[in-house]
Order: C-alpha cells, then sequence, then structure tokens
C-alpha cells in the first residue's frame, strides 16, 4: 500500500501552454514550472485538446472523470433556466452518471480530498472543500461547510485560514485562500493518516482566467496573477513532498485556453424577433419556444417542445440566415447528432459555434452585434482552435522526462488513476503515460 505515490492534481484555470513553454515571449517567469515539469518532468509542449465546450465546468468534470460533457452531463457552467426560477444557478454538483476520479481514488484504497475544485458538491471522498456560493457573505461559508466532507470542515478550517474562498472570489486574494485551503487539508488532514495510506488531493486556482477576462490574455494583470500562482504551486508541492517523504505525483493541467474578443453577439434576440421568445417589460424571459444558452464560444440552442414543428422551422429559419451572413460571426451551425459525435451539448437542437473573438451572450434585447465587450477574454471557442488547447504537466516519483503528444482532457483521469490503481470503468480517454 506505502509504495502506490500520493498523488497532487492542481487545475490552474485557462493556463495557455504557450505560458508555459514560451516564457520570455509572453513576459511571464514561472520557476516552480520550468524546474519541477518542464526540466525534471514530462509535458505536452502542444498543449492539450479540451471538450466541447471548452468551458470551465464541462472540462472540470471531464479532467476528473475521463468523459466528454454528453457522458457525465454537466454540459455548460450555468443550470439552463431561461425563466430565471433557478436564480443564476451553476452545476456546482458533481455528476451522477460516470465514477469520479474522487470516488474511484477512496475506492482503492487512498485518502481523497479536494479544496475548491469546479464541480465537487457532493463528491465521494474523504475531505472535500467544494466550490459554491450564494452571495459571497458569510452564509456561504455555512452552506458550504454543511456540504462539506466531513460537515464541520471549512469552518474547523476557517478558524485558521480566514474566509473559505467559495468561488465568488476569483481575485488573486482569493486564490490565496484557495492556497490556504489546499494547504490547510494537506498539514490536518491528510499528514496525520499519512502513515495509513496515500492520498490524493485536487486543487483549483481561478484568477489568471479571471484577470484575463477582465483585462485581455496577454495582459499585465494576467501575467502577474499566474506568477503569484507559480510561487503558490511551489509551496502546495514542497509541502506535500515533505508529508510523504518524496513519494509524490504532481500533475498540474488547465481546463482550456482562451482568447481576446472584439465582438459581442446575442442569438435571442434574433429568437425574440421571430416570436420564439417572449419577455416582460424589464426584458425578463416570460415564455420561449426556443432559447439559446451560452458558454463563451458557443451556445447550446434548446427548443422547448422538440416536436413542436412551427418552431423549429421558424429556429432553423433564423439559423439559416446566420449561417450565410458572412457579418454573423458564427462559424458553424452544428446540428444535435453533430454535437453529440464532438461529445457536447446532448440537450440542443442546435449548437452555435462563433469565429475567433465573437464571444455568445444571453441578451434578449438591443443589437444582435456590438463591439462593446462584457469580457476581454473568453473561451468556450471551438475546442479546435489552437487558441483552446489547454495544459498538462506531470513530474515525480517514476514519472520520467520528456514530451507527451496528443493529450486530451478526457486523458488526465484515466493517466492518474493508472498510478493510483484506481478503476474508471466509464473512462473514454487513456492512460499518457503508456
Amino acid at each position: 500500500m506505502k509504495e502506490r505515490p500520493s498523488v497532487l492534481l492542481i487545475s490552474v484555470d485557462a493556463l495557455k501552454p504557450d505560458y508555459v513553454f514560451e516564457q520570455e515571449k509572453t513576459g511571464v517567469h514561472l520557476p516552480v514550472i520550468t524546474e519541477y515539469f518542464i526540466e525534471n518532468g514530462r509535458t505536452a509542449r502542444e498543449g492539450m485538446k479540451s471538450v466541447f465546450p471548452t468551458f470551465t465546468y464541462p472540462c472540470h468534470q471531464s479532467m476528473i472523470t475521463g468523459t466528454n460533457p454528453a457522458v457525465h452531463g454537466i454540459v455548460n457552467n450555468g443550470i439552463f433556466d431561461p425563466l430565471g426560477q433557478h436564480m443564476g444557478a451553476w452545476h456546482w454538483f458533481v455528476n451522477t452518471k460516470v465514477k469520479t476520479l474522487w470516488e474511484a481514488a477512496k475506492e482503492c484504497g487512498y485518502w481523497s480530498a479536494s479544496a475548491a475544485f469546479p464541480t465537487s458538491v457532493g463528491a465521494n471522498g474523504d475531505f472535500i472543500a467544494p466550490e459554491f456560493w450564494w452571495d459571497g457573505s458569510e452564509l456561504d461559508s455555512r452552506f458550504i461547510d454543511a456540504v462539506a466532507k466531513p460537515q464541520g470542515m471549512i469552518l474547523e478550517m476557517e478558524k485558521d485560514i480566514g474566509t473559505y474562498a467559495g468561488g465568488l472570489d476569483l481575485s488573486d486574494s482569493g486564490d490565496m485562500q484557495r492556497a490556504k485551503a489546499a494547504m490547510w487539508i494537506l498539514k490536518n488532514k491528510l499528514e496525520p493518516v499519512a502513515g495509513e495510506k496515500p492520498f490524493f488531493l485536487s486543487a483549483y486556482f481561478a484568477s489568471f482566467d479571471e484577470s484575463a477576462h477582465q483585462h485581455g490574455v496577454y495582459s499585465k494583470e494576467a501575467r502577474e496573477s499566474l506568477e503569484k500562482i507559480d510561487r503558490m504551486v511551489g509551496e502546495l508541492i514542497r509541502e506535500a513532498e515533505r508529508i510523504t517523504d518524496g513519494n509524490l505525483v504532481v500533475c498540474v493541467v488547465s481546463d482550456h485556453g482562451s482568447l481576446d474578443n472584439t465582438h459581442n453577439i446575442s442569438p435571442n434576440v434574433l429568437l425574440k424577433k421571430a416570436g420564439l421568445i417572449e419577455t416582460d417589460q424589464a426584458g425578463k424571459v416570460t415564455s420561449w419556444k426556443a432559447f439559446s444558452q451560452r458558454a463563451g464560444g458557443t451556445s447550446g440552442i434548446r427548443l422547448a417542445d422538440p416536436s413542436d414543428k412551427e418552431a423549429a422551422d421558424a429556429l432553423r429559419q433564423v439559423l439559416d440566415g446566420l449561417a450565410k451572413d458572412p457579418e454573423s460571426g458564427i462559424l458553424e451551425v452544428v446540428d444535435a447528432r453533430q454535437a453529440k459525435e464532438r461529445g457536447g451539448f446532448p440537450e440542443a437542437a442546435y449548437v452555435l459555434v462563433s469565429k475567433k473573438g465573437y464571444e455568445l451572450r444571453d441578451d434578449t434585447d438591443g443589437e444582435y452585434c456590438r463591439t462593446t465587450l462584457t469580457q476581454k477574454a473568453q473561451h468556450g471557442y471551438s475546442e479546435e482552435f489552437p487558441e483552446m488547447r489547454a495544459s498538462f504537466m506531470i513530474a515525480g516519483k517514476g514519472i520520467g522526462k520528456g514530451n507527451i503528444e496528443n493529450a486530451r482532457l478526457i486523458d488526465v483521469a484515466p493517466t492518474l488513476a493508472a498510478i493510483m490503481g484506481a478503476d474508471l470503468p466509464d473512462a473514454q480517454g487513456k492512460d499518457l503515460l503508456t
């Protein structure tokens, strides 16, 4: 049992491979990543193909299950909710369809732990501090504490580190709290039982992605956030190495890349004009026959009643117009069969894939296309775009050095499962180390 290494999985949201391998060009200095992974580990120099859509929550559930969104069921960040009945709820919860790496690790004799990892509410593990938010107040801590495993762990943790970063704070200071939470779990929960069996711990950093959203992919602010994350990654690795006496494997990954926006486009504006959406005077949707839910550079369009031929024909007419208009910003109109083949949007009648720089929004009023941006950079664009490629790095006991080719996001979980001797029967990916 003790011979198997402990495993530390760290997700750095939106980390692009060029930031890792072209540091001089991108103007960033990442000494921890350079020494630990580039010089002494195995890396995917060409990056890693993400999933469809290249959006944070679907990506993280794919990362932790080895399956595509159409299989695990977390198909977007937010819950599909045109009428606002769920008040902006996201897919905070772990999937209920396929086994996760947290569960598989626990089953094969590992301590299973997580700190602030997206889509981890309800995860089957030993020490799970999930990501969840309600209003950013102290209520968040009480809610998170109620769904943490074990219950009570968050309030215990907060006595030492201060307020746990639930998900609304995506700033550098929020990431400092995420790092403190992961470190606290290492020291207070895993170290005391490290002699019994190895551990699997997942951790997450959000600030680089948020800085890119607000200031641009290659902005000074994004670079500074990433350099801070690099230092925190180093601190976590050193602590995990100390606890395990070096019997450790560390995997640093991202969920997707990102690119700078130039336009915002809102298909629901056209659907409303076509009589497929109705709103009140305040612009709130009161009824819908077809609705487009954004996922950054893609959107899934659902029909309220798939058997409503009149609505389906009206929707098709709108989409045909977008496909034919070179100024629409739409690259592809993907039908339901094609979407499922790409592994995403299983409940959509159609999926819109935008051209580079055209972020899709959910607005029902105003202009269809505008150059006033909501965010300066975005992901969710086509998984085939090189700008959407994610990062993959792994190092530690028995890993060796070298390049890894043809890596995919769905390969992360099977690779780590193989190291632990864990079983992921539903995984669609493969072990990248074989």
